[in-house]
């Protein structure tokens, strides 16, 4: 039985998971699949565990790493893959009995499509400790279109890194993951959809992508506000030039911290931001040379500028949208989220 599909499986010592894992993909109504599971240095038993399912479904294929990290493990097992497309699976999570079967029949019945993720269950045992990401799922959840990822792609990651399937040969033509002091997933999100890659996300839930305190993207500065902020104002800059070939005057809502630093970033990518927007009146003025702040009453009508959104909470995302709206911005042509 040819393989369809090829689930790269990275870990690191999951001996407590891993196999409740595996169980969930040798569950799928989809049984013609591989498994690439890439042992990264586990100290615990997590190889032994591989190796004994390995010996039972020959569907299995077990292989070690050989630098270590991530990144190079998420190679290392795309480049073993026999298959056109590459399903992605983390060590803790558990795929629902459909996933495969639904991504594969989408993706091949929809050439244009390049990559494919779903909707995913959060599910933490440490809850008053993971409510970020809890939010940020309910997010993710919401973008399910090719313009909805689009227009949303500098605010956050749109897609849970275990829930895509996406084109093998899509790495070939723009780079595979890339190692660095940024996050490897959305870096390659964001690098595919400024080549014009076209994504969707299937309105069910398909995996249970399971959060903890010590999950790496908590601890790993890859992984850190500030990694985020480079890596969004980078592709922003290129996405900025491509579209914008007569230019309009780049103004930004937001005038704290986070709005103050991501403005340094995209600087360093030839950006600057002409002017400050905010809600606070106490901001308004020129607290410091170079940084002018304006009530956002003084928004001006739609035309010459565009706006940056580098407010930061998520829970004024719909009111700033309302605000827009009501002066007659059309969200990519005259203003974006970039928080």
């Amino acid at each position: 039985m040819t393989a369809l599909t090829s689930i790269v499986l990275p870990y690191r010592d999951a001996e407590e998971t891993l196999e409740e894992c595996i169980k969930s993909i040798q569950e799928q109504s989809l049984k013609n699949w591989e498994l690439i599971a890439v042992n990264d240095n586990s100290s615990d038993n997590s190889e032994a565990v591989v190796k004994r399912l390995a010996k039972e479904d020959t569907r299995i294929k077990p292989i070690q790493t050989i630098q270590g990290g991530l990144v190079s493990s998420l190679n290392l097992g795309i480049m073993h893959s026999s298959t056109p497309l590459i399903a992605r699976m983390d060590a803790d999570d558990r795929m629902y009995p459909q996933r495969l079967r639904l991504q594969v029949d989408f993706i091949n019945k929809n050439p244009d499509i390049g990559l494919v993720s779903s909707r995913v269950k959060h599910s933490s045992l440490a809850p008053n400790e993971t409510r970020g990401y809890k939010s940020y799922v309910e997010w993710t959840n919401q973008l399910l279109s090719h313009d909805e990822i689009s227009l949303s792609r500098f605010i956050e990651s749109p897609f849970a890194h275990p829930s895509v399937l996406f084109r093998k040969n899509l790495l070939d033509q723009y780079g595979p993951y890339e190692e660095g002091d940024f996050p490897e997933d959305y870096d390659l999100w964001l690098r595919l959809l400024s080549c014009d890659v076209k994504m969707y996300k299937i309105n069910q839930v398909l995996l249970e992508w399971r959060d903890s305190p010590g999950r790496l993207s908590r601890h790993c500065k890859r992984y850190s506000q500030d990694a985020f902020q480079r890596t969004k104002a980078r592709y922003f800059s290129e996405w900025w030039n491509a579209h914008f070939v007569e230019k309009k005057v780049l103004t930004a809502w937001g005038a704290g911290k986070v709005a103050k630093k991501q403005a340094v970033h995209l600087a360093r990518h030839g950006l600057r931001i002409d002017r400050f927007f905010d809600i606070d009146r106490k901001k308004v003025g020129s607290p410091r040379p170079g940084l002018q702040v304006s009530f956002i009453d003084e928004i001006p009508p739609p035309g010459d500028t565009f706006l940056l959104v580098l407010a930061g909470a998520r829970s004024a995302r719909e009111a700033i949208t309302c605000f827009l709206e009501r002066k007659e911005y059309l969200l990519g042509k005259d203003y974006i989220f970039l928080a």
